[in-house]
């Protein structure tokens, strides 16, 4: 999953702006009691989650694919994470009364036999009374109708790349591309634009906002990009 690491590696440095979304703190606390030490989060990316179950007193290991991810964990919360494939991760059998599989993991794959190895494997490593949660990314009815009308939205995947490739481009410039990906003209492109910006949740505004402004200070945002699944 080399090129899965490398879109979380080039992310790294921005990751701070982004990570309390999707399966979030408020995400953590809903299924808190049903959380049991000792947990397991695979795609811990810089420890959110695993710092706060710690806090919670819960003992609690983070894996994730990136050394990047990794690094900023130790750098920014004193974390020691484990970087491991999800696929063959290297711990003991039913070592995990609960596994949690963060937003980036399963729902960022589009292969359906990798996601049964990685399955496989928390079919291993949890206890046979443990509890494996798999967060998913969930659009917004508006956004999924948009990113459809434009063919970037297909049978549930997501053309990861070129909605990336959206944070890019000034105002202007996403009206006159959401008109030709639509085959619309530019007063029904405002008309959607407008529409999706209004029906969309807080959250999904926030995070475009979010990460429009990492793509501003990126020196090299193509390669974000062009090492997305």
């Amino acid at each position: 999953m080399k090129q899965t690491s490398d879109f979380w590696d080039a992310l790294a440095p921005h990751h701070a702006a982004l990570e309390n979304n999707f399966f979030d703190l408020p995400s953590l606390r809903r299924i808190l009691p049903e959380v049991h030490e000792p947990v397991l989060v695979v795609g811990a990316g810089q420890g959110l989650i695993v710092a706060a179950l710690q806090k919670r007193g819960l003992q609690c290991d983070g894996v994730d694919s990136s050394p990047e991810m990794i690094r900023y964990a130790r750098l920014r919360r004193g974390l020691s994470l484990i970087q491991a494939d999800a696929r063959a991760l290297p711990l003991k059998n039913g070592s995990y009364r609960t596994i949690i599989y963060a937003t980036g993991v399963i729902d960022f794959i589009g292969d359906d036999a990798a996601i049964k190895l990685i399955l496989d494997e928390a079919k291993r490593i949890v206890s046979p009374a443990g509890h494996i949660f798999v967060a998913f990314y969930r659009m917004s009815a508006a956004l999924e109708n948009f990113l459809s009308r434009l063919g970037l939205l297909h049978n549930h995947t997501l053309s990861h790349r070129e909605t990336l490739e959206m944070n890019l481009l000034s105002p202007l410039q996403m009206l006159r591309w959401v008109a030709k990906k639509a085959d619309a003209g530019c007063l029904r492109a405002a008309f959607q634009l407008i529409r999706m910006a209004a029906l969309s949740t807080i959250q999904e505004k926030r995070s475009s906002l979010s990460m429009q402004k990492v793509f501003r200070r990126m020196d090299n945002p193509r390669s974000l990009i062009e090492s997305a699944a």
